[in-house]
């Protein structure tokens, strides 16, 4: 589901903003300077576990969610899918997609025993992305949804269908690496200590993690895949126009 955001000033905004240019790197540049403008919300994937889950485990029993028929506690569920959002700004996509951790331990023998850890609670873990339009991560936006999602999900559990972001050379048959000397790169990572600056398609995100490809997960990819596409192509219109 896709929504249009109505800007709506607040209180303490002033009227008629000026915009706030950055020249150095015009994508930055906002058409407002106390504020990004929301163009669009992408209505975020939820996970699902698949036909063999049948329960929420107990609330103070987390750990019966590593059995096949049980989920996580239903209170940890709702809250990391309420803490799910895509954005689309002005100049860039911001996005959340949470991941859970233990809580902090209540008392001092869960501290000593559990490392300062709960045994029986867990929090959400914000993973917050901002990607700006002029990042080569925007050089490339597709579906990259598996065949037959409804019913691997069904059976196997999924995230929703997915866009991928990502930027390719070498007749699409490589990607560009990323970070160099700044990222840990997975097992590969001990071996060349720094990231490699060319990665086939063919490798998993788990092997080499420093490659230009991202994916978020979305209710529906193909309308998520135009939005995203005419914002960053209208983006960098406007932004050709500050460089003049």
């Amino acid at each position: 589901m896709i929504q249009n955001i109505m800007s709506t000033p607040a209180a303490n905004v002033t009227a008629g903003s000026k915009p706030y240019i950055v020249e150095d790197r015009p994508m930055i540049s906002r058409s407002s300077g106390d504020r990004v403008k929301i163009t669009h919300t992408i209505e975020p994937g939820k996970d699902e576990t698949g036909c063999l889950t049948c329960f929420y485990s107990p609330p103070d029993y987390p750990i019966l969610a590593k059995c096949p028929c049980y989920d996580y506690p239903e209170y940890i569920v709702n809250e990391i899918n309420s803490s799910r959002y895509i954005y689309i700004r002005e100049n860039s996509i911001e996005y959340n997609q949470p991941t859970l951790q233990p809580a902090k331990a209540e008392n001092a023998l869960a501290t000593v025993l559990c490392c300062g850890n709960s045994p029986t609670s867990l929090i959400v873990r914000d993973q917050i992305s901002t990607i700006y339009f002029d990042d080569i991560l925007m050089d490339g936006v597709r579906n990259d949804t598996r065949p037959c999602n409804p019913l691997h999900t069904f059976c196997c559990g999924g995230r929703g269908e997915e866009v991928r972001l990502e930027s390719r050379f070498c007749w699409d048959s490589c990607y560009r690496g990323r970070g160099i000397g700044t990222e840990q790169c997975g097992p590969l990572n001990c071996i060349f200590h720094c990231c490699v600056p060319c990665v086939p398609v063919v490798c998993p995100d788990c092997l080499c993690p420093c490659a230009a490809r991202k994916t978020i997960y979305v209710e529906d990819a193909e309308t998520a895949v135009k939005i995203i596409s005419k914002a960053r192509d209208d983006a960098r219109i406007r932004m050709q126009v500050i460089e003049r």
